[in-house]
């Protein structure tokens, strides 16, 4: 059975291709393939002119490139040569579809027609679909392509072969973690349905396209735009993003997808924008140009931030925009947001605004960033309006499964020790279908349920046992951790034989994150017998967009590592989210560090916080990662668990900062204090008995 996609087409040659579809699939219930009606399009630099295939039929029995004429012409054989050799030219590119200078496979070019013309030889014309029925009939494959084949033909379709980047790792030898990367690497890479149908998904309107961390959003947002302009050349398109380190990702992108579709040239960057949301003089975003447009003085974030409050800084910037400015001039044709989990409604607004009538308006999101509650609201509380198109991606080709499990495990507290209810999880049991999860029964309140991924939706692209992914290991102290993570640094590089860029540590201490990275390379720097040369930099030390780079391993917060992934994530300090103050946040936080990974995991600690985490992911792997829930929490059991597990407001924790600061200055001006005085005096205690007791009561 074919799957369709369709991008916007005239009516009567979508009839026409749609009819073509029906009839294939009633002749051939059982064959897989790919119906793409409105695509590929490729434009001509010399002649500035588009050449739009009107459908790319792509089976297990046969390829076939259609056009359709609904005008008389004189002939009809230039445009299906120009055509046939635009595909041919796609398929050479894959190296496993050629075959010395030939393909390895024969496809056919067909023209249909509503009016009547002379047939010319070996240009195959159509007149009706019992035509292109006998047709197909005719050149249909003896024996039907191996998914090899099949896969490698569709990843030149749909121009997604090289989509990795296939960095040599030297000296892989069987077994190490640089040769199975570079097993996944020789992967051919395609698009699944629903990603096709998000980049070729009409532009008509506001269009919401979500899923998991790692489902492939950014690449779907990047190719859409190219895709855009390719059908669209006279509009200004805009992507924009809220971590700043995704803009690199974001223009290599868009830069390779564009140069595959057009010889190798260039974007013009004054067509498709890549900004930052926010932006500044020196780096122009969406809402300082439209300020600027406007006539309004746009803050920066220190002012917005004095203004505002930390947390609501941008979101109130932008909606008194909204107020100064009810009636915004059209400045943009098409807006693309990526990380929309990010922005409340008043950026989304804001976009919305200066798109005029058309509203071409493209939001991307994670789905359960925040494990306590869906990422976003509806669309209709966002706009007030329905949306055009949906589009859920629903398989994870980031994380391997056992990652993606303990991810949520872990971020929902479900195993916690002494509690019968996570710590959060989502408000609606349909999360869980949107995100790729597959259930042992119908979720139910109040009934015993295990949800668990399959290959399905968690591709197992890592040759990799599932015990030996992901890791939770507790220490002594910070410097028994330091210790640990320098030697799997050097055997990394050493015996693993990964690339520095292969590796991320997130450091889940983001105050002391400065402080603890300088201490590793202290020790690293003061080791002796060490010869090799093991650089660590912090991310962003040269510019807000400075992350992975080739000769030196990221250390990073996990604000900035959002919107980043390697192959093996190293997080320090996990043991903050135990007995944390902000519970929910801390739990996200890792979650979303986790989820970094595209292959291997070590979540490190220390203390006796640590020894408790760990004992969370021993009962996740005792479980064989999958999520057991002896009774699923009703409705009521979950609105309790946002009751008892909040965490504590803005100014309370700025009260808190304050008073360490304060402390912090008291020590360094002050007579020497011992910490034992500083903690009675502070909990308002004379002895150090009372203070035991205090401290023992919390245990």
């Amino acid at each position: 059975m074919l799957n369709v996609t369709c991008r916007d087409l005239d009516e009567n040659i979508k009839d026409i291709l749609e009819g073509i579809v029906h009839d294939f699939n009633t002749a051939y219930p059982r064959v897989q393939g790919e119906a793409y009606l409105g695509y590929p399009i490729y434009f001509n630099k010399v002649t500035n002119e588009k050449t739009s295939v009107d459908m790319a039929l792509i089976t297990k029995i046969g390829v076939f490139i259609f056009n359709v004429l609904t005008i008389p012409v004189p002939s009809y054989d230039d445009v299906q040569y120009d055509i046939y050799c635009r595909v041919k030219e796609k398929f050479m590119r894959v190296p496993a579809l050629r075959e010395k200078k030939e393909l390895k496979f024969e496809f056919h070019s067909i023209t249909y027609s509503t009016e009547k013309i002379n047939p010319i030889e070996d240009c195959a014309i159509a007149f009706s679909v019992d035509d292109v029925k006998n047709f197909i009939k005719e050149n249909k494959e003896q024996e039907q392509f191996s998914d090899f084949d099949y896969d490698a033909i569709l990843s030149a379709i749909q121009e997604a072969y090289g989509l990795n980047v296939r960095k040599e790792r030297k000296g892989a030898v069987p077994g190490t973690k640089a040769y199975k990367i570079n097993e996944a690497n020789a992967l051919i890479e395609k698009y699944d349905h629903a990603q096709m149908d998000a980049i070729l998904g009409d532009m008509a309107g506001i269009q919401r396209i979500r899923g998991m961390a790692g489902s492939g959003k950014t690449v779907v947002l990047a190719r859409k735009a190219v895709e855009t302009f390719m059908a669209h050349r006279e509009w200004t398109i805009v992507i924009t993003y809220s971590t700043r380190a995704l803009k690199e990702q974001l223009v290599r992108y868009i830069g390779k997808f564009y140069a595959d579709k057009n010889d190798g040239e260039e974007y013009d960057k004054e067509k498709i924008k890549v900004m930052h949301s926010w932006g500044s003089a020196t780096a122009p975003g969406v809402y300082y140009n439209v300020c600027k447009h406007h006539g309004i003085t746009p803050l920066n974030f220190t002012e917005a931030k004095t203004k505002y409050g930390k947390n609501r800084a941008f979101s109130k910037a932008c909606e008194e925009v909204i107020k100064q400015v009810p009636d915004m001039e059209k400045m943009y044709d098409c807006i693309l947001i990526d990380e929309a989990q990010d922005f409340d409604k008043n950026f989304l607004s804001l976009c919305l605004k200066v798109l005029g009538s058309d509203k071409r308006l493209v939001y991307a999101y994670d789905e359960l960033q925040q494990l306590n509650e869906e990422t976003m609201p509806t669309p209709q509380k966002i706009f007030g309006e329905e949306i055009q198109n949906d589009t859920p991606l629903t398989v994870c080709y980031r994380n391997q499964s056992p990652v993606i499990v303990t991810a949520h495990a872990i971020g929902m507290g479900m195993y916690r020790e002494g509690h019968d209810l996570p710590l959060q999880m989502p408000g609606s049991p349909d999360v869980w279908t949107a995100i790729g999860y597959e259930s042992s029964k119908k979720i139910v309140d109040d009934e015993e349920v295990t949800l668990y991924r399959t290959p399905r939706t968690s591709p197992e692209l890592l040759k990799v046992d599932k015990n030996e992914i992901i890791d939770f290991l507790s220490y002594e102290s910070f410097d028994d951790l330091k210790k640990a993570l320098i030697q799997f640094l050097k055997d990394d590089i050493e015996k693993e034989r990964l690339l520095p860029s292969d590796i991320m540590i997130i450091d889940m201490d983001a105050i002391g994150s400065l402080t603890n990275r300088a201490s590793i390379m202290t020790m690293i720097n003061l080791e002796s017998g060490y010869q090799g040369d093991l650089s660590i930099h912090m991310a962003g030390s040269l510019n807000p967009e400075d992350f992975f780079r080739d000769d030196s391993i990221v250390y990073t917060s996990v604000f900035r590592a959002k919107g980043n992934e390697t192959f093996m994530v190293y997080i320090l300090n996990a043991q903050r989210c135990i007995n944390s103050l902000v519970p929910r946040s801390d739990r996200n936080a890792l979650f979303t560090a986790i989820t970094r990974s595209k292959g291997w995991v070590r979540v490190m600690g220390y203390g006796e916080e640590m020894k408790s985490l760990c004992k969370e992911f021993e009962q996740i792997r005792n479980n064989e990662f999958k999520l057991h829930f002896d009774h699923y929490p009703t409705e009521g059991e979950r609105k309790q668990m946002v009751l008892n597990n909040s965490d504590l407001d803005e100014q309370t924790l700025k009260s808190i900062q304050d008073a360490r600061n304060k402390v912090a200055k008291a020590k360094a001006a002050g007579k020497p204090m011992k910490n034992l005085q500083l903690m009675m005096e502070i909990m308002g205690v004379s002895t150090k008995e009372e203070l035991m007791k205090m401290l023992l009561e919390d245990e």
